[in-house]
């Protein structure tokens, strides 16, 4: 819209129309009312306080953004000068060196450290190694079978061989007597095992002879659990001139079952002359499973000799089989000593053993205890039973 023009007598004319305006203050009244305002000094700002401030909000930027950004930097991207980089270099060199002298220990010392890792699994054990029984396999020992004081069960146990005795014969050291056990029926046989073939050859004296289905028995079970450890699938037996073996009632045999061919449970085995006491496979009489096996281990058993594993007050209230991890949740009254509980622990871990398990998860057990385990962890099933060391 285009906007009007007034030329100035229309102007004169409009103003001439707005009302009249009077002010009847007196001028001096209108001077006293103004004057103070005309006297009164504007507050001037120092001319260092602009400046001053401005800096201090520089810095203050500086202070917030200057960390985040060299952070924010990877390290391979900051160049400093050249006496930086010297004093870097130097820095990294020295801090070299003393980490090659610390890691260059003396070779005893590493062991040291090492066996000290090996052999104490948790760190609150009083105990340096389990009572009942092997882990690892070592050229170090040997297996070995005797049956009990009565002749009911066998013993199997592990020697292990002293430093002056490993290319000898080592039964001489074996003392059956001090120990509650009766004498090795089978130390006149050979035994030819062939670990890559999974297979032992057992052979018997021409002249070797046996009477009674209870000696057979032993007999047979000695030699199978004498081959356990090695992971034999298959036991030949034959004589010297090559002949069948005549084993009592069992009449002529030339091969033995496995032990993974039956199912067993372990116990307690000790004799009241002896202070040692043993893991003792008991032989089901039918096929068990694991937890019907595990019950089983709180029974007495008939021979005199054998204790249940299991005390009375400990009870698996879950048993739950996943892959080759047995996990199993105990309740539990006081036990009696850490002795109980390691004969427990290692008497389940063998059952396991046989029943296939690799892994045993204890639940719920209490931790005062100085177990030689560490019960948070999974526990991996023995190798060998019953060590015994004869430098003891």
């Amino acid at each position: 819209m285009k906007r009007k023009t007034y030329s100035e007598d229309e102007l004169k004319e409009l103003l001439g129309e707005f009302p009249k305006i009077e002010d009847k203050q007196s001028k001096e009244n209108l001077y006293r009312s103004i004057e103070p305002k005309l006297n009164k000094r504007k507050r001037r700002i120092a001319p260092w306080i602009t400046p001053s401030m401005a800096t201090a909000a520089v810095l203050l930027i500086l202070a917030i953004v200057l960390p985040v950004f060299w952070s924010s930097l990877p390290s391979n991207e900051y160049s400093g000068s050249a006496d930086q980089e010297e004093s870097s270099t130097e820095s990294a060199n020295e801090s070299g060196r003393d980490q090659a002298e610390t890691t260059e220990q003396k070779p005893s010392e590493i062991e040291g450290s090492s066996r000290n890792e090996d052999t104490n699994p948790s760190s609150d054990n009083n105990e340096t190694e389990s009572p009942f029984t092997l882990q690892d396999r070592s050229p170090d020992i040997e297996s070995y079978v005797l049956p009990g004081k009565n002749g009911e069960i066998v013993v199997p146990f592990t020697v292990i061989k002293p430093g002056d005795q490993e290319d000898k014969n080592i039964s001489s050291l074996v003392k059956p007597e001090e120990w509650g056990l009766a004498e090795d029926l089978i130390k006149d046989l050979t035994f030819n095992i062939d670990e890559e073939r999974n297979q032992a050859e057992v052979i018997f004296p021409d002249n070797f002879s046996v009477s009674g289905s209870a000696y057979t028995s032993i007999i047979s079970e000695s030699i199978r659990w004498k081959l356990y450890p090695y992971d034999v699938k298959n036991i030949k037996l034959q004589t010297e001139s090559g002949s069948p073996v005549v084993l009592g009632n069992f009449g002529k045999i030339e091969t033995l079952p496995v032990v993974e061919q039956n199912r067993y449970f372990y116990q307690i085995y000790s004799d009241q002359g002896s202070e040692r006491q043993f893991l003792v496979p008991i032989k089901t009489e039918r096929e068990l499973s694991i937890q019907e096996a595990l019950n089983r281990m709180k029974e007495k058993q008939t021979s005199d000799n054998v204790d249940s594993a299991v005390p009375n007050h400990v009870t698996f209230s879950s048993i739950e089989a996943e892959g080759s991890a047995l996990t199993m949740t105990v309740e539990h009254d006081s036990w009696a000593s850490d002795k109980q509980l390691m004969m427990m622990i290692d008497a389940v871990l063998a059952t396991a053993e046989n029943f296939g398990f690799n892994e045993v998860i204890f639940d719920n057990i209490n931790h005062e205890i100085n177990s030689f385990y560490n019960l948070n962890e999974p526990i991996p099933v023995p190798t060998f039973i019953n060590p015994i060391d004869i430098n003891e």
